[in-house]
């Protein structure tokens, strides 16, 4: 299997520490989340290392109209800066949209703890360059199945504002990149509902939506990913969320797998994508399933009894100590077929 990546991981180190109700939160989205990866799957000679191509910019700034924002602000700071957008003005404040001012940040931004570095704009286009490559080797036939390692994460991103440590969405952008040759499913594993990437298609039927998540009644993002979310007009049915307990253990996640795996195949795309967040794990410092080693396994044996051309693109996953077995678990268990009974 093609594991494309791009970027000097060093570029873009944020920390959070912030309290989220009762909950107190560190967050470390450490440049070691990738080299974790890289180092085991390295290790395995079924893993193929490429470096990612440099594609138009306008295949982010179609699609998000906060990209010239993050790239003016990244490129107005000085070494060591950092930039919290922490005013909000909500829905019927009278402000232009302006895209020259980083105070002005939080017309573009859902919240405070996603901060904008100097090299932010360079790191997040990579990560977005990292799935566009791994798209153009699905579309083009030379792969059947590619992991994307991105990072920063996507699919908090949506088509009005980006937040959740998320800048630019990298399945919603493979995913238009994907289009031109036919109807696209995007399946969102990480713990958290990927709201951003809902929001693209909601209302487009072209491309099917789904999720299995912590449930947003006590779990972030909260205001989205409820079963109830299922599309909007012509795109009726185009979205499916399975909102799980924070306690859910293989059987029942499981159980949620397989009522969206029918789904798709009802669907009937050319291409999945595969938003694959590993924070579901038991161990993950801000994840809650009770998901462990093997169970990855699982889950990817069913995904590719699809037998679709398949993008695999990072989301979150903050337990450096499980993360690159997770992640080998998971993609060995992809292109490893269950044998025939």
């Amino acid at each position: 299997m093609k594991v494309v990546a791009k970027y000097n991981d060093s570029l873009h180190n944020p920390y959070w520490k912030f309290q989220l109700g009762p909950e107190a939160y560190e967050v470390k989205d450490t440049p070691l989340r990738v080299q974790a990866i890289k180092h085991r799957l390295q290790a395995d000679p079924d893993f193929t290392l490429v470096t990612a191509g440099v594609f138009p910019e306008r295949l982010l700034t179609r699609l998000h109209p906060y990209h010239d924002y993050i790239r003016d602000t990244a490129a107005s700071l000085k070494a060591g800066e950092e930039f919290y957008p922490d005013l909000f003005p909500g829905e019927g404040a009278n402000l232009p949209r302006r895209v020259d001012v980083p105070l002005q940040g939080g017309i573009w931004c859902t919240d405070a703890v996603t901060p904008i570095m100097p090299r932010t704009y360079e790191v997040a286009r990579a990560s977005a360059d990292t799935a566009l490559t791994g798209a153009e080797l699905i579309a083009s036939g030379s792969e059947r199945a590619v992991y994307a390692l991105c990072r920063p994460s996507g699919h908090h991103a949506g088509p009005r504002v980006f937040g959740g440590y998320c800048y630019f969405n990298n399945a919603a952008t493979a995913a238009e990149y994907l289009l031109n040759k036919g109807r696209v499913a995007i399946l969102d594993l990480d713990y958290h509902h990927g709201n951003g990437t809902q929001e693209f298609f909601i209302q487009k039927k072209a491309v099917f939506t789904a999720s299995i998540h912590g449930d947003p009644a006590v779990e972030y993002p909260y205001f989205w990913g409820y079963a109830g979310e299922t599309g909007v007009g012509q795109a009726a049915g185009t979205n499916l969320n399975e909102p799980l307990s924070p306690a859910t253990g293989a059987p029942g996640y499981l159980e949620a797998l397989d009522r969206v795996i029918a789904a798709i195949r009802r669907f009937d795309p050319k291409y999945l994508i595969i938003a694959a967040g590993f924070d579901t794990h038991a161990e993950d410092p801000i994840g809650g399933f009770r998901l462990v080693g093997g169970d990855y396994r699982e889950i990817a044996l069913r995904l590719a009894a699809l037998d679709l051309p398949t993008l695999i693109c990072q989301e979150g996953g903050y337990n450096l100590e499980f993360l690159g077995d997770t992640v080998h678990t998971f993609l060995r268990g992809f292109i490893s077929p269950r044998p025939r009974q």
